[in-house]
């Protein structure tokens, strides 16, 4: 496939320009910029609250300790550096109001990563018309995984500032002066400060060089004379080269190692799904003729500038594959099965370059372009499009189809017929266009048709991530309810723990103490609240005194309030305000309550082993009463609605300590009885005017998933449904001791 006619280099007999006509020409790429990031904007606006937690919520920690303090911390800890991310929204967390820094954040962060059309627009007018790197631009700055722009996550700087790198390599590789090579070393060595994936980009720097090199006239003249045994050679150091590199690497790296040792063919797997779903989201047709315009044609005129470009990109795209399939491996052994698009939307711009290249130029070498097409194939077959659920946050290529799926009932295979035949007509239709007998003008329609459709594909599916992203932060600010800022409102600042006891769902924790500052340390009595940040378990002296030191007399810390989930948690100190919050089903509602704390901090009383939904587990559960004033009454309700019966053991006694943790001592008082299925026992208890605890103790317990496959899927060692409650009185009508 050949062109009829080779276009001049973009910089050639270009006529002097005044500053009206630079202006003028400016505006086309300002105007993509600018509607572009009104689009963003308005997703941005009705985005209500983050829900990608943990990211999200970390990268709020760390950017409020950097403004509050200067240094990075999380939950009050200090941490290590992160992102020069943190440092450029730390300023706007200065705003008092939480909603309106968070709004703040959110359009900062739509500027910034929309800005990638014009680092992607320099990168390829250096040899192309204005109009195809216009095109580039477009769909570099319209891929799905602009949606990240309204979230509180890294990609929002390190996607156009890897643009922005390879727009410097090239350029200093094809000036060769001294200061765009110092402009290009420089960005590449920031790189992984701004996000420790770009670690990347001075790897490209180095790759990129020895393309260049192994591309320059003088080598491929070298070249001529060497022998195939010269070849061989030389593909031994290189592999050689490659073998050492991965050796090192894995002596120092953990990750590396298990990864190249074990997990090889996972990488390479869960690397082409990556792929699947960047190629899916940008319509394919870039993923697949993008490839192909990296590979030089046999009698095309040789440019400097493209030369330098196919250098950077060839570099580029391996190096973020390498990584991106690595990550994904690793994930996958120590966490999940993830598709990480994620990772690899970095290579997106050079993807739109490399396809404007051949649109333009309506040259492409013919194996590369049958090669890139069917790997395209390969990944329209062979990729999982995580249809099932309303948005894959890793991958929001899959955003269209998975809006299409929810709204138009679609499937995957409908939509593996339509991707395949979009990459085959899309193929056919590049190829029309590279025909001789094709006239310019014919052949340059049927290209802008093309892009337009590529645009058009891609808007959607940014726009369909963004619909998803929407729906999920209302469903998630329905958990937490409105007035978000119900801790701040009444703390004003002062500092707040949050104290929680079985939590199964954490969400409702994340969104509160994203939306209260004053929340500064995070806890929970049996281990189930967990990061970003510090979490655990505070020291418990016998006496309820809560401390995170060696000795409760100097506890290392005060609060003045603290959240507390009851009923399982009642700290000393009266109570400042009441929330209510969604629990972990969706019918269930929980009441958080805000308690001015007396000093020093400790619990009045405090259960744990019961899971959030009323279950207790494998431990059963203990109930601990700290104060010691006046005598009272324990009620304990158990339970074990339609499953089957077992005998139940109550036990009351003192209060002692092992491992800083409060246990049952000597046992006073012990009850036994029988609990049928269908029935609910409740036991009220004497108790005296000391402190005390109680232990109900399920012999047969079970697994719901056992004695009910079809029913439950729920795989947890249950006991019984226990609940414990104090009385100062008698309430009326109950009778001590009673059952029913």
């Amino acid at each position: 496939m050949t062109a009829v006619a080779t276009p001049r280099r973009a910089d050639e007999e270009r006529p002097r320009l005044t500053v009206a006509d630079r202006l003028l020409a400016a505006v086309p790429l300002a105007s993509i910029y600018l509607w572009l990031s009104i689009i963003y904007c308005v997703e941005a606006w009705k985005r209500t609250t983050p829900w990608l937690f943990t990211d999200e919520l970390e990268m709020t920690q760390i950017s409020r300790a950097i403004a509050a303090t200067g240094h990075a911390a999380r939950r009050g800890e200090p941490y290590k550096f992160r992102s020069l991310y943190t440092y450029m929204i730390a300023p706007l967390w200065w705003i008092d109001d939480v909603a309106k820094a968070f709004s703040a954040v959110k359009y900062v962060d739509v500027l910034v990563m929309t800005s990638v059309v014009f680092p992607t627009y320099f990168l390829a007018r250096l040899f192309m018309r204005r109009g195809w790197a216009l095109f580039a631009a477009t769909g570099t700055a319209a891929i799905p995984s602009l949606a990240y722009s309204s979230w509180i996550v890294e990609e929002t700087l390190a996607y156009p500032y890897a643009a922005l790198c390879f727009f410097l390599i090239v350029k200093a590789f094809v000036e060769r002066s001294r200061w765009w090579v110092i402009g290009a070393t420089a960005a590449s060595f920031v790189a992984p400060f701004v996000r420790g994936e770009l670690i990347v980009i001075p790897i490209v720097l180095v790759i990129g060089t020895l393309f260049a090199l192994w591309s320059s006239d003088s080598a491929i003249a070298r070249r001529t004379t060497w022998s195939w045994d010269a070849y061989l050679g030389v593909m031994l150091l290189v592999f050689g080269a490659i073998f050492t590199i991965s050796a090192f690497a894995s002596h120092h790296s953990q990750q590396w190692y298990s990864v190249t040792y074990y997990y090889k063919h996972r990488a390479i797997v869960l690397g082409d799904w990556a792929a699947g779903a960047l190629a899916i989201g940008m319509g394919v047709i870039p993923f697949v003729v993008g490839l192909a315009g990296l590979f030089p044609m046999a009698g095309e005129e040789r440019s400097r500038e493209v030369r330098m470009f196919r250098s950077v990109a060839a570099a580029g795209i391996i190096g973020f594959a390498l990584y991106t399939g690595m990550k994904a491996a690793y994930l996958q052994s120590v966490f999940a099965t993830r598709v990480e698009e994620r990772n690899l939307i970095y290579i997106a711009p050079l993807l739109f370059i490399g396809a404007a290249l051949v649109f333009e130029r309506r040259r492409v070498n013919p194996v590369a372009l049958a090669v890139a097409a069917a790997y395209g194939f390969y990944l329209v077959v062979g990729t999982p499009f995580q249809m099932g659920v309303q948005l894959y946050s890793d991958s929001l290529g899959f955003s269209i189809l998975q809006q299409a799926n929810r709204y138009y009932e679609w499937t995957p295979a409908g939509a593996q017929w339509l991707l395949i035949g979009m990459l085959v007509g899309g193929v056919a239709l590049v190829v029309l266009t590279l025909q001789r007998r094709v006239s310019a003008a014919a052949a340059t329609a049927v290209a802008a048709v093309l892009a337009v459709g590529i645009l058009a594909w891609n808007v959607t599916g940014e726009i369909s991530a963004a619909a998803g992203d929407v729906s999920i932060a209302r469903g998630t600010g329905a958990i937490l309810r409105h007035p978000y800022t119900w801790v701040d409102d009444v703390t004003h600042g002062k500092p707040t723990l949050y104290l929680g006891q079985g939590v199964a769902d954490q969400r409702a924790e994340w969104l509160l103490e994203f939306w209260n500052r004053s929340i500064v340390t995070v806890n929970s009595l049996d281990s189930t609240l967990v990061g970003p940040g510090p979490s655990g378990t505070p020291n418990i002296a016998a006496d309820g005194r809560i401390y995170w030191s060696l000795t409760p007399d100097d506890p290392g810390r005060t609060y003045d309030y603290a959240v507390q989930d009851w009923p399982c948690v009642d700290l000393a100190g009266s109570i400042a305000a009441t929330h209510g919050y969604q629990g972990p089903s969706q019918t269930q509602l929980k009441q958080w309550r805000l308690i001015q704390l007396t000093k020093p901090n400790r619990l009045r009383a405090a259960c744990s082993g019961i899971y959030a939904d009323g279950w207790t587990g494998a431990n059963d559960s203990t109930y601990f009463h700290f104060e010691n004033s006046k005598p009272g009454w324990l009620r304990i309700a158990i339970t074990r609605q339609n499953w089957p019966g077992s005998p139940v053991h109550v036990q009351f006694g003192s209060i002692r300590t092992a491992y800083k943790q409060p246990v049952v001592g000597t046992i006073f008082r012990q009850l036994r009885f029988e609990i049928r299925k269908g029935q609910t026992k409740v036991i009220w208890l004497r108790t005296p005017a000391k402190r005390f605890g109680a232990r109900v103790v399920v012999d047969n317990k079970f697994v719901p998933r056992e004695l009910d496959p079809a029913g439950t899927s729920d795989p947890r060692l249950l006991g019984a449904q226990v609940d414990y409650r104090f009385f100062r009185t008698l309430p009326r009508g109950v009778k001590p001791r009673s059952s029913k």
